[in-house]
């Protein structure tokens, strides 16, 4: 038999087979058990990624090759989302709830399955630059600006998502703009490619609560959701916060134009400014914002303003273009209190007499303790920081410590599994502790999602600063170490 008849007969076998499957899932829709399947596939490091030979970029057309054990998941998840259903899966980042870019009606599931407000708008995923080229507009509209081919060679895949002009956009006040990037794990990429669709998804979490890192927080937020298909067990994200989302649409090549950061994430705003630097061929060439406000290179720390909702743009009436930009996010459901340790916070104008961690313990415990209780507060801290050294002696309340590890990069990946840990009832508590950090490298997106998790109670509402605690500035303490 010719071979290419050989291969053609086989592609039409695999094509009627995934076709039986998904009508399999739909007319199983109604009846399917309660409990969301956990697809095991701890084993994708055997997913092989083959850079394209294509020219500009490596990632033009790469092919993956998947071991033989985790075939039957992907068939089964991707499946799911050519009949219109979700699927959550592991980024670097991580976890996501994801849909298909192009199905309308698979969209309103991810916004339905979370609880989420309409207008905050999700990222799509793809996993070749030919899939990005289907999402943007002809070439003879636009093209990759000098800037965004160096950002997508140096850090795709990777946690760094870009806006791009939108090839379709709805009519305004709605965003004009996409935001997209390449997942930097094989298993997402695997799927992504073996679905041959982009993949809108956003945190696989109720909406406002904080983001999944592994399966098993999925399983425990969102198990049994309508139009939930499968959980893809990959194991731990490695980065562990929400990608860097960067518009660069106002750069201009020579100078005059601006890149503004509109989510710190997985990707340091320094690495963005190197890059920025180097295209232009000099330091200061283009403003780099965050938030839309100047970003100060080597500043002390500032999360006790950056983190807080007047920093923020204010709304003007249009849609957010990206994530963050609106809501609260990251809450647990027991309140929230951020320590920020004299020897990394400058001093604020207006503080209490006694900022000791003693006397600072003591007010938060009389705040939140049952009457003639004695509270117990879980407290994510840094390896033998001062602070965790002193606040480890009180004798004002239980201290459930929890180590975030040695430096911010390490907190970025315990942190949102340490919030989740101490809700569990295991080791129950009636507030939350977290030590807060600098800015620099990962730690400005650290901070911002502490500083949205601060106050609490699992809150999807708009951003606020939270209940101002007596010695404190809505929940935000400067201590003296």
């Amino acid at each position: 038999m010719p071979r290419g008849l050989f291969s053609a007969i086989l592609q039409a076998q695999r094509i009627t087979r995934q076709t039986a499957f998904s009508a399999r899932l739909t007319a199983g829709h109604s009846t399917m058990a309660s409990n969301t399947p956990i697809l095991p596939c701890r084993e994708h490091d055997g997913i092989k990624l083959k850079p394209s030979d294509m020219y500009p970029n490596r990632l033009q057309s790469p092919t993956y090759s998947i071991p033989s054990s985790l075939q039957p998941h992907l068939d089964t998840a991707a499946a799911h989302l050519r009949v219109s259903r979700t699927v959550a899966f592991p980024t670097e980042t991580v976890y996501g709830l994801g849909a298909s870019s192009l199905d309308p009606d698979a969209v309103k599931k991810v916004y339905s399955i979370k609880g989420r407000p309409a207008d905050n708008p999700l990222i799509m995923h793809v996993s070749s630059l030919n899939m990005l080229d289907r999402l943007l507009p002809p070439k003879d509209q636009y093209e990759l600006s000098p800037l965004y081919i160096r950002l997508i060679s140096e850090f795709w895949p990777g946690p760094l998502t870009l806006l791009f002009p939108s090839s379709n956009p709805p009519p305004p006040p709605a965003p004009q703009t996409n935001a997209i990037r390449m997942p930097n794990h094989p298993l997402a990429l695997a799927l992504i490619n073996h679905a041959d669709l982009p993949i809108s998804a956003p945190s696989a979490n109720s909406s406002g609560r904080p983001s999944p890192t592994r399966a098993q927080h999925v399983y425990n937020d969102l198990n049994g959701a309508e139009g939930l298909g499968c959980i893809l067990d990959g194991g731990e994200c490695g980065v562990g916060v929400e990608s860097t989302v960067v518009d660069g649409l106002a750069w201009k090549e020579g100078g005059g134009g601006y890149v503004d950061i509109l989510r710190p994430g997985g990707l340091g705003v320094e690495e963005i400014a190197r890059i920025v630097a180097e295209v232009d061929g000099g330091k200061d060439i283009t403003e780099i914002r965050i938030h839309g406000r100047q970003w100060t290179r080597n500043a002390v720390a500032s999360s006790s303003k950056t983190v807080r909702a007047d920093a923020l743009p204010k709304a003007n009436g249009t849609a957010p273009s990206t994530p963050g930009l609106k809501y609260r996010h990251y809450s647990p459901r027991i309140p929230v209190f951020l320590l920020m340790p004299s020897n990394t916070f400058p001093q604020p104008p207006i503080h209490a007499d006694d900022n000791s961690p003693s006397t600072i313990l003591d007010r938060l415990a009389k705040s939140i303790a049952k009457p003639g209780g004695r509270p117990r507060l879980g407290f994510l801290h840094y390896t033998k920081s001062p602070l965790s050294t002193q606040i480890a002696t009180t004798d004002h309340a239980e201290i459930i410590p929890i180590s975030l590890g040695p430096d911010s990069t390490s907190a970025a990946r315990r942190l949102f599994s340490g919030m989740l840990e101490l809700e569990e009832v295991a080791n129950k508590v009636e507030g939350i502790l977290i030590e807060g950090c600098a800015d620099d490298g990962l730690g400005l997106a650290v901070m911002e999602r502490v500083g949205k998790a601060v106050g609490g109670g699992g809150l999807s509402g708009g951003l606020d600063v939270g209940e101002a605690v007596e010695g404190g500035s809505a929940g935000r303490f400067w201590v003296q170490v």
